[in-house]
């Protein structure tokens, strides 16, 4: 995975190449590569930017104001799209973006609570693993202070 800052010059760098494209009058099919770009790499920025102890005071603030600075870019990106008649496909591409995330959160979620209930029967296996040693440490106690009992007042 690439770090936030590299990933910060990609989205810039991606960005500079649509709005030439849309300024040139491209095709939006032209300028998906970048759009791509743009996105990949805004994300990498927004994971780091949210991720709580990561990094000193300094340089969570940067990547935060980077992720700032990406989403005004993103909030420029859509009206240059819109303004150049491709607003549908900005909004197709915004509830794809939403369908995805939607999938994998649930993905996530799923797979956690899987992880959850493995973890839950495996303690439930060493619980009764234990108590069964527990029983067998008892029963045989018993037997043998029977034993001795017995040998006891064979005497």
């Amino acid at each position: 995975m690439i770090d936030p800052f590299t990933a910060f010059a990609t989205a810039q760098a991606a960005i500079k190449g649509v709005q030439a494209a849309i300024k040139m009058g491209k095709d939006i099919g032209a300028i998906s590569g970048d759009l791509m770009k743009f996105f990949e790499a805004k994300d990498v920025v927004a994971k780091a930017a949210t991720k709580p102890g990561k990094s000193d005071t300094a340089q969570a603030i940067e990547i935060v104001m980077k992720a700032k600075q990406l989403q005004d870019a993103e909030n420029e990106l859509k009206q240059m799209l819109i303004w150049s008649g491709n607003a549908d496909t900005w909004e197709a591409i915004l509830r794809e973006r939403n369908k995805i995330v939607h999938d994998r959160k649930a993905q996530e979620n799923a797979m956690d609570k899987a992880k959850a209930k493995r973890r839950k029967e495996i303690e439930e296996v060493v619980e009764m693993v234990l108590l069964a040693a527990l029983a067998a440490i008892v029963v045989t106690l018993v037997a043998w202070g029977t034993m001795e009992y017995v040998d006891f007042m064979r005497r």
